[in-house]
């Protein structure tokens, strides 16, 4: 298509933030799970900062309404079992970032690394009443 948009992809500092949409269904008793992290495609889907507010990866969302926002530091995560985070746009999104290295499914590693994350992670939209 000749009019769509292409963004070039830029290396994330280790400094900036990028937020993660996550929806109701990873609450428990109004606790984040840590199956919230999980991989979709190539990768943890997020959004980068420099492109993106809380709000407007909230509004991304199909329903708002049944989402949260977290935030994490962009060294924090690649601090964690060779996980990597880079900037991958979309045509409508020039924040999309994915999240990559993430172990197996099924496997204790990615207990672990699930469970760090949650504690790396801060929410910065709570769910809505």
């Amino acid at each position: 298509m000749a009019d769509e948009v292409i963004w070039p992809i830029e290396q994330i500092p280790g400094s900036d933030n990028v937020f993660m949409r996550a929806h109701r269904m990873h609450f428990r008793n109004g606790e984040l799970q840590p199956g919230v992290f999980r991989q979709h495609g190539d990768g943890m889907s997020v959004d980068w900062e420099k492109y993106s507010t809380p709000l407007e990866t909230k509004n991304r969302a199909a329903r708002p309404v049944d989402n949260a926002v977290i935030g994490v530091r962009a060294s924090d995560i690649r601090g964690l079992h060779n996980l990597r985070v880079q900037h991958k746009p979309e045509h409508a999104n020039q924040a999309h970032t994915i999240v990559t290295g993430l172990p197996a499914p099924g496997t204790p590693e990615l207990v672990e690394v699930r469970l760090k994350l949650l504690r790396i992670s801060t929410i910065l939209l709570p769910l809505s009443s």
